[in-house]
């Protein structure tokens, strides 16, 4: 697309009368909207998938995910070990792994919705 605008027409432009009045405006309105669409092609161009970001920033940070997916395991498995000789810890260790749950879901939703808020442009931080 070029990036030379179309020129919006006055009305002394061109001769008078009703018929020219609404040439007049029809090329207006079309130069406006060739104008309008220029800016969104120009912004749209300009933005990123999220969803591939996020793909891509998982990828290349991909040797620091794993050894915490590793520690995930090892922790899983040796919280299955401890509640098969001690079942009588059961309820405890779960209800300990319920409040870190939660605790990392709401930190979750704060993320996406500060993430969400920047994307939309109206993020307000909580300081000023």
């Amino acid at each position: 697309m070029s990036d030379e605008l179309p020129e919006v027409l006055h009305s002394s432009d061109s001769p008078v009368g009703a018929e020219s009045d609404n040439t007049l405006l029809r090329e207006n309105i079309a130069a406006l909207v060739q104008i309008k669409n220029g800016n969104i092609a120009r912004f749209t161009q300009s933005q990123l998938n999220i969803t591939s970001a996020l793909v891509e920033q998982k990828w290349h940070n991909r040797h620091q995910i794993f050894p915490w997916r590793v520690k995930e395991e090892v922790y899983g498995a040796v919280l299955c070990e401890i509640i098969a000789h001690q079942p009588r810890w059961k309820n405890e260790i779960l209800a300990r792994l319920e409040v870190v749950y939660q605790k990392l879901r709401d930190e979750e939703a704060q993320s996406l919705s500060c993430t969400r808020a920047l994307l939309e442009n109206n993020y307000k931080t909580p300081h000023l």
